[in-house]
């Protein structure tokens, strides 16, 4: 008999043990949570300075590079300027464009550049750009 209580003992250790252990895992969830709104918010604009870091990689790197700057800038400002008369002026043809656009800004995406435009000429086109 002392040897069953014994067996007894021991398993009801054993079992307090187990209950103990299982108790002290961390519960892990089948999902991440999601992110708090200050991360999110961080990451938007993290995108958006990486946006203004890559322009302004992009227009040191073409500063005396005229090839360089067709292929990186000019290409991308007039991608940007065909959507933005896409979206606020719906599809328009070639005249009306060169209209919206001014002859300054249409030369730039259009008419292969014989010089880099300087930094003040760049910036002017570029607001009109935003004007849009």
């Amino acid at each position: 008999m002392t040897v069953v209580l014994w067996h007894l003992g021991i398993l009801a250790v054993a079992v307090t043990l187990a209950v103990v252990i299982v108790r002290r895992i961390p519960v892990v969830s089948s999902r991440p949570p999601a992110p708090p709104q200050a991360t999110r918010a961080a990451e938007a604009a993290d995108r958006a300075f990486a946006a203004v870091r890559w322009w302004e990689h992009r227009l040191a790197s073409t500063r005396d590079d005229l090839p360089r700057f067709h292929s990186l800038v000019q290409r991308r400002l007039a991608e940007l300027v065909v959507e933005r008369l896409r979206r606020r002026h719906g599809t328009t043809g070639p005249a009306r464009a060169a209209e919206i656009l001014g002859a300054e800004l249409h030369e730039l995406i259009t008419v292969p550049l014989t010089a880099v435009p300087t930094r003040a000429e760049l910036a002017r086109l570029i607001a009109r750009i935003e004007e849009i």
